[in-house]
């Protein structure tokens, strides 16, 4: 691979707080639009932080080459992020990483699970896959849900767990997943290790097929530096390289 070809200086178009402590940013880059596919990430680069930081592509425009990331606020890096203001510079390496299978066969629902800002990636492959299906969507409480809209009107149809009961289905949303999913069914999900653990236990029972988009933290994002390894089928892989997403039943969840 190629590092300079995919490694850009790009200015923020829009950065903006859309619930609680999550943001979105877009930049233009026709090359990262054009070349992306859903689950990639892109490595971000600020001032006065030393590493990068991985964020999962939310949307692409291929014709105006706006490309999206959701990021939630957790340390120095993303809070400093941010508070950067439309015509900032901001370092991009990406498109990187190995993204979903989208050859969905048409007797086939697409399963989408989504937790906490996995719900980029999946937003992503929701607006990527040749028809909708159905987005199974947890959080804590109803003020930390996002982009419905956005999910509605490309015509999923929504299910919704929140674990204080404020929206929704009251509970985790493996439990929701696991009283309606059907065995015509093909599972794609992006978030936190437990949840995602869990839907392999699901698609195991109701013997049907699942992809991952594993979150790992991750220093160089191509391979180089092994901090993200994962075992898959009992070897280890790189999340950077090999992944992020991997089939559900290759994954070893610790």
């Amino acid at each position: 691979m190629d590092i300079k070809r995919w490694d850009y200086q790009l200015e923020i178009t829009e950065n903006k707080n859309i619930c609680l402590n999550f943001y979105k940013f877009s930049v233009v880059s026709k090359e990262i639009a054009n070349a992306a596919t859903a689950g990639q990430f892109c490595m971000i680069g600020l001032e006065k932080v030393f590493l990068r930081r991985p964020l999962s592509i939310y949307s692409v425009d291929k014709k105006n080459g706006t490309v999206s990331f959701l990021y939630k606020v957790v340390g120095k890096g993303t809070d400093i992020l941010a508070n950067l203001s439309a015509g900032s510079k901001i370092n991009i390496l990406g498109p990187l990483g190995q993204g979903y299978n989208l050859q969905v066969k048409d007797n086939v629902e697409s399963v989408l699970v989504a937790g906490g800002t996995g719900i980029a990636s999946i937003h992503f492959l929701a607006s990527s896959l040749s028809k909708p299906g159905s987005l199974y969507y947890g959080v804590r409480k109803k003020e930390e849900l996002m982009c419905l809209n956005e999910f509605e009107k490309l015509g999923w149809k929504i299910n919704i767990s929140t674990e204080d009961g404020s929206f929704g289905y009251k509970g985790f949303v493996t439990d929701l997943l696991a009283k309606q999913i059907k065995q015509d069914s093909i599972v794609f999900v992006c978030g936190p290790t437990p949840m995602m653990k869990k839907v392999a236990e699901i698609v195991k029972d109701k013997k049907v097929s699942g992809y991952a988009s594993l979150e790992q933290k991750m220093a160089c994002g191509v391979g180089n530096c092994q901090g993200c390894a994962v075992k898959i089928n009992n070897a280890y892989k790189m999340a950077c390289k090999d992944g992020p997403v991997f089939p559900l039943s290759d994954i070893t969840f610790e």
